[in-house]
């Protein structure tokens, strides 16, 4: 009859919902994140660390082997080998901060494995012992038993890292029983591991039973393979807001891992808090206040918070004076506009200004090209009396916005760093902010950025997630406006501010398509954003390895785009005052009498930055095929 029954800890009465080296490289991408600027430039790669610590592991086993113990290691003195290793200049000792770290992963992975139930409740009577194979001690291995509150009272743990023997040779086990004071035919072990749990021990007259062994895929390798599953969230259900979620699931992982990477950055950079710029940002924040929920990083998250900014309610607050040289900030971009839309652009009213536009014979309706060489503009802008009207202007602007910051966010002129985050795509609301807050280092954070119109202000940086240049200039150009517009949260643009708080406005019929297609898209995209999330938790990759996986998925919306999605596009209302006074809608679908005009129907899709979604939109499949005869056509005259 035997007296005792042990286990095995591993795939025995502890399962993992992800592969052992996975949690060694959550350790190294805790290395990354808090200490990447220690780092030597090689280790800032997450694999590089995980290949070097395995390198290390090896040749302790083996030293140590040679020293007449078993190949087997103690995780302190691998991160101990390892930070002399990886780190540019010798540091503090951070092992034991490693261990912890690496023990709290474990906790966050780890569940007790459901087939070890009965077997407790078989052998209850017996006195139970573990004996694992193990690079953490007994004391770290009880101390992810005692979290999962295994319901048996363990009576000591045997680790091979406290001994320096291990199952494989039969040691640890012939170590325990001496101990314990009992013969192999007294003792029962429970493994998953064929060799060491069980021919090892029956091999020694050990009784045993083999539990099920759980295999993960894993390839230690950059680039390696995103697997989540985004389809258990679809909705089955036919109806035009459930087909337009689904549409929204599947361009989820865009906006998770715009989110991914922001945090991530900033926890490197040890950024205190992440301000999102409305309106897009209030759709952002949502992934940064889901991750500091559900912490994928394991790491302290920075906090984040909403600034209420537009290009119109920051740029007059951001004008020095009146006057051409700093107008060009805006004419740089817009280089025809009429002085309606300026003054709209500014939020000032024009009809104040109306005697100074008849002064110098300026129609406010017409569009004037290169403003700035305008002769009636000139004499306009030389007009003291006008221009300190104008300043008089701007400086209320700024001291209505510098209240609004102080009141509402806490920031002031000082030089504490502030670190913004936006859609793109020029980053001028950061740099109306960098002329308004000289004092501060202020950085952006950003999906995509292209070529900037004006010199950029000293006082600021812009990072970028799209940055491959193909990507940025064939995809996502093609469909910028869909891309901003699927993280529209209705809840209109920041126009100007008033006794320290912002003045939104919101065009009905915006809000109205919001509502019908935007927010079911975007309940889509959170959902996945949960599933992918979840992931990541067991999971671990660096921002940068996610962007293939997005720039695939954009790829695909722009060849083969959802109807749903091509639905949300054409429905759009696009805010666009700030330099055209307008607000921008598409077209409607074109008529059964102009699709069958061939010539008709390919001048309009010469227009069309994205015309796969013209195609689908209008049924016009058909020019599909006309659009590849005449690349073959272009490729053949080309070569000749």
């Amino acid at each position: 009859m035997a007296k005792i029954i042990s286990f095995d800890v591993w795939d025995t009465i502890i399962k993992r919902k992800c592969h052992p080296e996975e949690i060694k490289l959550y350790t190294a991408n805790y290395i990354v994140l808090r200490y990447e600027n220690k780092l030597k430039e090689k280790y800032k790669d997450i694999y590089e660390i995980l290949k070097t610590r395995d390198e290390i592991e090896a040749r302790m086993c083996k030293k140590n082997q040679e020293k007449g113990k078993d190949d087997e290691c103690r995780i302190l003195d691998v991160f101990k080998e390892l930070q002399k290793e990886i780190f540019e200049t010798k540091i503090e000792d951070i092992s034991e901060e490693l261990l912890k770290a690496e023990i709290e992963q474990e906790k966050r992975v780890i569940y007790i494995n459901p087939e070890i139930l009965p077997i407790f409740e078989k052998y209850k009577d017996l006195k139970m012992y573990c004996i694992s194979d193990f690079y953490m001690s007994g004391e770290s291995i009880k101390e992810l038993l005692d979290y999962l509150k295994v319901l048996v009272k363990i009576e000591k743990i045997y680790s091979s890292a406290d001994y320096l023997l291990n199952k494989k040779t039969g040691n640890l086990y012939k170590k325990a029983e001496k101990e314990i004071g009992i013969k192999p035919k007294d003792h029962i072990h429970v493994g998953d591991n064929q060799y060491s749990d069980i021919e090892v021990a029956q091999n020694l007259g050990i009784e045993t039973i083999k539990t099920t062994k759980t295999e993960f895929e894993f390839e230690p390798q950059k680039g390696r393979k995103l697997n989540f599953d985004l389809s258990c969230i679809k909705k089955e259900d036919q109806e035009k807001k459930e087909q337009i979620f689904n549409s929204g699931v599947d361009i989820g992982a865009i906006l998770y891992f715009f989110g991914y990477s922001i945090v991530e950055y900033a926890i490197k950079n040890n950024i205190k808090k992440v301000y999102y710029a409305t309106r897009e940002g209030e759709t952002f924040i949502k992934i940064h206040e889901l991750i500091k929920k559900n912490n994928p990083f394991g790491v302290e998250i920075p906090e984040c918070e909403i600034i209420e900014v537009s290009r119109m309610a920051t740029f007059t607050a951001s004008l020095k004076e009146f006057s051409i040289a700093e107008l060009l900030r805006l004419w740089s971009q817009y280089q025809s506009q009429s002085m309606k839309a300026l003054f709209k652009t500014l939020a000032i009213d024009i009809n104040k200004y109306q005697s100074y536009m008849e002064k110098y014979d300026i129609d406010i309706e017409e569009k004037i090209d290169w403003p700035w060489f305008n002769m009636k503009v000139q004499k306009l802008c030389a007009d003291k009396e006008f221009t300190d009207k104008m300043n008089v202007e701007i400086k209320k602007k700024r001291e209505e916005l510098l209240e609004y910051f102080e009141k509402k966010k806490g920031i002031t002129n000082n030089e504490e760093p502030m670190f913004m985050v936006d859609i793109g795509w020029r980053g001028t609301i950061q740099d109306n902010l960098a002329h308004i807050f000289t004092n501060k280092k202020i950085g952006g954070y950003y999906l995509t950025l292209y070529d900037f119109y004006n010199l950029q202000p000293e006082n600021t940086y812009k990072i970028s997630y799209i940055d491959e240049k193909e990507i940025r200039d064939n995809e996502v150009a093609s469909m910028i406006t869909i891309l901003e517009w699927i993280y529209n949260p209705g809840t209109g643009s920041a126009v100007g501010y008033k006794d320290g708080k912002a003045i939104r406005k919101a065009k009905e019929k915006e809000t109205r398509i919001v509502e019908e297609y935007i927010k079911p898209l975007q309940k889509g995209m959170f959902e996945a954003a949960k599933v992918i999330n979840e992931y990541m938790k067991y999971h671990p990759y660096q921002a940068q390895e996610t962007k293939e996986y997005v720039y695939d998925l954009i790829r695909n919306i722009k060849k083969k785009p959802s109807k749903e999605l091509v639905e949300a596009y054409y429905n759009m209302v696009f805010n666009d005052t700030f330099g055209t006074a307008e607000y921008v809608e598409k077209e409607d679908k074109l008529s059964t009498m102009q699709k069958l005009n061939i010539f008709k129907c390919r001048d309009k899709l010469r227009n069309e930055p994205w015309k796969e979604a013209f195609i689908i939109y209008n049924d016009m499949e058909y020019m599909n095929i006309f659009m590849k005869i005449k690349s073959v056509i272009r490729k053949i005259l080309r070569k000749g």
